[in-house]
């Protein structure tokens, strides 16, 4: 990621932007029932390498940020849902998914899990501007 990170910082035109978003591996999905706003019915986390991995992207940008390369605009989370007909599609979704657990950890009995379901996922974001040459 640093050498992208510098690749960026090359080619960006002076006070230009770049945008870091990347699924946020800190908190949990939450599956939510009915709506994209519905109750929580359950949780997914991240599998652990990808929980590294962003451990080491976090790394990479303090350290651009702490060489001046660029300087932080704007950082936050966002949400974002992934809309599902049942558990069962949801459980096809996951058994491929590379960052995702394999597994819900359900909230509520089954009978409570109404369809349709929501996977509202988390995305670290920072807005990063290329700091002027000196």
């Amino acid at each position: 990621m640093v050498d992208a990170l510098h690749e960026a910082q090359r080619i960006l035109v002076e006070r230009g932007v770049f945008v870091d978003a990347r699924p946020d591996s800190r908190v949990q999905a939450r599956v939510r029932a009915r709506s994209a706003r519905g109750r929580v019915i359950g949780t997914i986390g991240s599998q652990r390498p990808t929980k590294k991995d962003d451990q080491l992207s976090d790394k990479a940008i303090g350290e651009v940020l702490e060489r001046e390369l660029f300087r932080s605009r704007r950082r936050g989370r966002l949400w974002h849902a992934i809309p599902f007909e049942d558990s069962a599609e949801l459980n096809d979704y996951l058994r491929d998914h590379l960052r995702f657990s394999k597994r819900v950890h359900w909230l509520t009995p089954a009978a409570r899990r109404t369809a349709p379901l929501f996977v509202e996922r988390a995305v670290r974001f920072e807005i990063l501007e290329k700091t002027t040459s000196r």
